[in-house]
């Protein structure tokens, strides 16, 4: 069953907000919206660092990336998609963050229309379970990674 459970495709997502509470969402080649940075994980790679590889691809920015905030199945292409919380940026480094052609601070109050209607769903669920302290922690063979 394990590996019945490793080949389900899945897309790993970064929720990162500046001091302000606007939200990073990025520009993807094959989408008309934007979404935040993820994307699938690789072969045997482990969820967090496939997070944290998209991250540190769509924006530059390199965080560690320890615990999830939503894990949401559909029955879709990649029936699952996960968001890791990415932390939060000062003002002034979320500006040197903002000078990458891709990347967006966004207010809550233009999520709807930005983002798809799925991604919408898992960001408001994402930035309410973050508010509330409702997170999980991401554990590698039981303990936290670096």
């Amino acid at each position: 069953m394990l590996n019945s459970l490793r080949a389900v495709p899945s897309r790993h997502q970064s929720l990162v907000l500046n001091d302000a509470g606007q939200v990073l969402l990025v520009e993807t080649p094959n989408r008309t919206t934007l979404t935040l940075p993820g994307g699938a994980a690789g072969r045997g790679e482990p969820p967090h660092l496939a997070a944290r590889r998209h991250l540190e691809s769509a924006t530059g920015l390199v965080r560690a990336l320890r615990c999830l905030l939503v894990a949401d199945y559909t029955a879709a292409r990649r029936p699952f998609t996960f968001i890791h919380w990415g932390g939060r940026l000062t003002l002034d480094d979320a500006a040197a963050v903002q000078h990458r052609r891709a990347v967006h601070w966004v207010d809550e109050s233009a999520f709807p229309d930005v983002l798809a209607p799925d991604d919408h769903r898992r960001l408001a669920h994402a930035l309410a379970f973050y508010t509330f302290g409702s997170i999980l922690p991401v554990l590698v063979d039981g303990a936290p990674p670096e």
